[in-house]
């Protein structure tokens, strides 16, 4: 089957796993405080806010204790989340890398200022703007799929080392439309695009994403790209640039 899409990664696919660890991540943790103060949350959100907070408050994990205790003469974590504690939550939530809605939405929002105020570049690797051009003159369509909301990802291409790149990008997905290491998200993410998995080749370096989307019908490539942590055995291409 001709491929007529590609569906790109961002962290270790065209931009160093670093940057995003070594960067964004201690940016938006630096001033997620002074963010939050004057952040209104919808109500929707601030309900997801609570019952995520719920679940590591019963699961009680060592440095989610060790965060709530810090200073706390009393001892005690508090059963449920006040807006004035959001941001020492929101803190945890980046240290522990965790793929949390809200979360991405503020960080977005922080990077945002970021870029804007020309305080962050993003590194993209050199390889990827030619090989989106190429793929565009070939008739394909190149997506985004990324764990960072959608925002963030325009941020990414936008503000790049290697100038702006959005022109070579159709469309962006995040986990809006399912978690990447579900197939049903990779079926929503056909539909939207109303092609056939098969016309669609999804760029990762995390072997669980490539077997859901595989699963799912998509043709897969692996990135191994210096920084980009060990896969366990499989069987995808496996290319070290674009």
């Amino acid at each position: 089957m001709q491929i007529k899409h590609n569906l790109l990664d961002i962290e270790g696919t065209t931009a160093p796993i670093a940057f995003v660890h070594e960067i964004l991540f201690p940016y938006a943790k630096k001033r997620i405080h002074s963010f939050l103060k004057n952040y209104q949350f919808s109500d929707e959100k601030w309900k997801e806010i609570q019952i995520e907070y719920h679940k590591d408050f019963l699961f009680h994990e060592p440095s989610f204790i060790q965060k709530f205790t810090m200073g706390n003469s009393a001892n005690e974590i508090p059963k449920e989340l006040s807006k004035d504690m959001v941001s020492l939550y929101f803190e945890y939530l980046i240290e522990k890398d965790r793929k949390f809605g809200p979360l991405k939405e503020v960080q977005g929002k922080i990077w945002k200022d970021g870029y804007e105020s020309h305080e962050i570049k993003s590194t993209v690797y050199e390889d990827v703007p030619k090989f989106l051009k190429q793929s565009i003159q070939e008739g394909k369509k190149n997506h985004v799929y990324s764990s960072g909301s959608v925002e963030a990802q325009v941020l990414i291409y936008q503000y790049s080392v290697l100038g702006d790149l959005r022109e070579y990008f159709t469309s962006y997905f995040d986990t809006a439309v399912g978690g990447k290491r579900e197939k049903e998200s990779y079926l929503r993410i056909a539909n939207t695009l109303s092609a056939l998995p098969s016309e669609i080749r999804f760029f990762t370096d995390i072997v669980e994403e490539a077997d859901a989307a595989s699963l799912a019908g998509m043709q897969v490539v692996i990135l191994n790209r210096p920084g980009n942590l060990p896969q366990k055995s499989h069987s995808f291409p496996i290319w070290d640039h674009f």
